[in-house]
């Protein structure tokens, strides 16, 4: 081997050249879109959903109910059924009582106050029950049942009484007989030339004088066999 200044040769052949590693492909960025569609899609995809959870508005929090308000509203519910319990127990109470008083009358039977019934004749059962309870309660009027009369009078077969009174008892009486119709078997009550058969008064012809048109008594006229009970409400 001979040396010239700093270099050297090599007696015998030059050395082997050094292994090099190969380049690397280049693959144009073009190609590459084309080779990796799929992935490029998720990427794409990816990203868009990103950016639209990023703009798009989420909803705001519902409202929530102040409690204070609800405690409110419960309280006016609560005092609402309580009031309406009340009223309906106050109303079952005076249903009560007023069952109570009713049966409580009815099982006093007739009244017996006295009262002189020797001008009724021989008047029915019922008939002298009702004029005996009437008679009591408007003060003991005098009071005439059997007796002869033209027509078709009740007064004959003992089913009816006139009870001799004045204006304002006559009132009375006669709206209290037709309160009690059922209770005392009513047939029809005429006062003051007026006629009621529990549909309402309606007028009479004049007869003449204030006996004859019921301006001084009240007639009442019974059914047969009916009444019997004792008067309410009056």
């Amino acid at each position: 081997m001979a040396v010239t200044g700093s270099a050297f040769s090599l007696v015998g052949g030059a050395p082997p050249e050094p292994e090099r590693a190969p380049a690397p492909a280049v693959v144009p960025v073009a190609q590459a879109e084309l080779d990796e569609p799929d992935e490029l899609d998720a990427a794409g995809a990816t990203g868009a959903s990103l950016l639209a959870a990023a703009v798009e508005p989420v909803d705001p929090d519902p409202d929530v109910a102040d409690a204070s308000e609800l405690v409110k509203a419960v309280q006016l519910a609560e005092q609402e059924i309580a009031r309406v319990a009340a009223e309906k127990a106050a109303a079952e109470e005076r249903a009560a009582q007023e069952r109570a008083a009713a049966e409580a009358e009815a099982a006093k039977g007739p009244v017996d106050c006295g009262l002189d019934l020797s001008d009724l004749g021989r008047v029915k059962s019922n008939v002298r029950n009702a004029a005996e309870q009437l008679g009591c309660r408007y003060g003991e009027p005098d009071m005439h049942g059997v007796a002869g009369r033209a027509g078709t009078s009740d007064h004959p077969s003992g089913l009816a009484v006139d009870f001799m009174v004045d204006r304002a008892t006559g009132d009375a009486l006669a709206s209290c007989a037709l309160e009690n119709m059922d209770t005392l078997g009513v047939k029809y009550v005429i006062w003051e030339q007026q006629i009621n058969h529990g549909n309402g008064w309606k007028g009479m012809e004049d007869r003449g004088g204030a006996t004859a048109n019921h301006f001084d008594h009240v007639h009442i006229s019974f059914e047969r066999g009916g009444g019997g009970g004792s008067l309410q409400g009056c």
